[in-house]
C-alpha cells in the first residue's frame, strides 16, 4: 500500500465533500463500489478512510445501518484541535484574551465601516435580550457569548470568523470556570457591565465610529480578562480544559 496513494484517494473524496457532491449524512458507496470508481486497491481505500476519519470528515458505523458516513467541515472542529494544540503549547489565557482582542477588533471596524440596517436590528434585539436576562448572570454570560459570535459573523470576514472561533472557544469555557469558581457578587456585577458595554458598541457601530468601535472592544475584551486571571484558577489554557 502506497501511503502517498491513500493521500490521493483521500483528496479525491475530500473534495467531493468540500464541493457539496457528497452531503451531511450522505453514505459512502459500498466498497466494492468505492474500489471500481477510485481505481485503488482494498487497503489503500481503506488507509484513506481512515484519514478522512481523523480529520471528522466522515464516521464509520458498524450494525445493520453501519457504513460510512459524511460529516461537513465544523468551525468547531478546526476549534478543538486548535484548543489541543493551546494546551500543548502551555499558552496562558492572557495570551489567549490579548489574541481576541486583535482579531474581534477589527471585525468590529469593519462592521462600523460596513453595515446593513438589518445587521444593526439584529444586534439591537441581541443587546435587548442580554438586558433582559440581567438578574440572570449565567444566562447572561451566554447571551454576551452569541453577541460575540453575531457581531463576527455580521462583520463578513469568513476567515476571521473560523479564526475567531478557534479563540472563542476556550474564553468560553475559560469564562464558565471563572463564574464556577467566584460568587455571584463578584461575577454578576462583571457580567452587566459587559452587556452595556455591548449596547454601546452597538451604537457606535450604528454611527459608523470604526475607531470608537475597535477601541471600545479591545477595552472590553481586555477587561473581561482582567477579571478571569484575578479569580487566580486559571492562568493556562490547560487548566481551563483539562
Amino acid at each position: 500500500m502506497s501511503a502517498k496513494a491513500a493521500d490521493v484517494v483521500a483528496a479525491t473524496l475530500r473534495r467531493r465533500i468540500i464541493l457539496g457532491e457528497l452531503q451531511e449524512g450522505d453514505t459512502l458507496p459500498p466498497e466494492g463500489e468505492l474500489l471500481v470508481d477510485l481505481g485503488v486497491s482494498k487497503p489503500t481505500l481503506r488507509q484513506a478512510i481512515r484519514i478522512l476519519e481523523s480529520e471528522s470528515l466522515v464516521s464509520v458505523r458498524r450494525g445493520p445501518r453501519g457504513g460510512i458516513h459524511v460529516s461537513v467541515p465544523r468551525i468547531e472542529t478546526a476549534a478543538g484541535y486548535a484548543a489541543t494544540v493551546l494546551e500543548y503549547r502551555r499558552t496562558t489565557t492572557a495570551d489567549l484574551f490579548e489574541a481576541a482582542a486583535a482579531l474581534e477588533g477589527p471585525c468590529v471596524a469593519m462592521l462600523a465601516r460596513s453595515h446593513t440596517a438589518d445587521q444593526i436590528r439584529q444586534l439591537r434585539a441581541a443587546v435587548a435580550n442580554e438586558a433582559a436576562a440581567v438578574d440572570d448572570s449565567q444566562r447572561l454570560v451566554l447571551l454576551e457569548s452569541d453577541f460575540h459570535r453575531l457581531l463576527i459573523e455580521c462583520a463578513g470576514n469568513a476567515t476571521l470568523r473560523v479564526l475567531c472561533e478557534m479563540v472563542r472557544v476556550v474564553i468560553d469555557a475559560a469564562t464558565r470556570r471563572y463564574m464556577s469558581v467566584t460568587r455571584p457578587a463578584v461575577h454578576g456585577p462583571a457580567v452587566a457591565a459587559g452587556a452595556r458595554t455591548h449596547r454601546r458598541v452597538v451604537d457606535l457601530i450604528e454611527r459608523g465610529d470604526a475607531d470608537g468601535a475597535e477601541a471600545l472592544w479591545r477595552k472590553h475584551i481586555r477587561a473581561t480578562a482582567a477579571q478571569v486571571r484575578g479569580s487566580g484558577d486559571a492562568e493556562m489554557v490547560l487548566d481551563v480544559l483539562g
